[in-house]
């Protein structure tokens, strides 16, 4: 009996072993397939809807380049003609490398999708802006007379400022001189009035030591003895 449980148990393991193997080497298989088919949409694209009166909405997804006859619920594609197919399976119809644009400096397609059948894509090879666009686009002054006209204008500026400058150097250098100017007749004002006193000064002092002298000399110079 515990043999035959053993064995039981050791084809069941066997068996759950191999299963997960399978399991494995399927999900390896078609994961790595479904990562080959999505790094095939290669090239941006946008999808232009027709919204009414003139406007338009854009959807944005992936396009690339697969054959026609593909095996494994589309996951590979193996032989036919080559043909441009969006990444949510529709095909672009007459789609060519003629068709490429440029989008963020990468080759990119722009789609037309049919107004009343969503499923069909077109590709838009040339793009022309209507009158009205082309006219507001023609009014901008090229870019080269933009320049010229913002280095005029940056010279102007500078001139200006420059002229600025010096007229506020010789405000300054103005300002200063007269400060200067002025302190220099305060002082000599100061020092006149100042040796005016001096002056005054000396002469009281000269004329009290003249009276000091004649006083002196007027006392005799010696005195009898008693």
């Amino acid at each position: 009996m515990v043999n035959i449980s053993g064995t039981a148990l050791a084809m069941a393991s066997s068996w759950i072993t191999w299963v997960l193997i399978i399991f494995a080497i399927v999900g390896v298989t078609f994961g790595s397939l479904y990562m080959r088919k999505k790094g095939k949409f290669t090239f941006p694209a946008v999808i232009f809807t027709d919204n009414g009166n003139g406007k338009v909405g854009l959807r944005f997804t992936r396009a690339g380049w697969f054959k026609s006859k593909k095996i494994m619920g589309g996951l590979m594609d193996v032989s036919g003609e080559r043909r441009l197919e969006c990444k949510d399976g529709r095909i672009v119809q007459q789609g060519s490398s003629t068709d490429f644009h440029e989008i963020g400096f990468k080759t990119a397609l722009l789609l037309q999708e049919k107004a009343d059948d969503p499923k069909i894509l077109v590709p838009v090879s040339q793009v022309f802006l209507n009158k009205n666009s082309d006219k507001m686009l023609m009014q901008i002054a090229p870019a080269d007379f933009r320049d010229a006209c913002s280095k005029i204008i940056s010279d102007a500026e500078k001139e200006s400022l420059s002229k600025w400058e010096t007229l506020a150097q010789v405000l300054v250098f103005g300002f200063v001189g007269m400060i200067l100017f002025i302190s220099i007749i305060l002082t000599i004002q100061y020092a006149k009035s100042t040796q005016a006193d001096a002056n005054a000064l000396y002469k009281e002092a000269l004329q009290f030591y003249e009276k000091t002298a004649s006083r002196l000399s007027s006392i005799p110079s010696g005195s009898a003895a008693p």
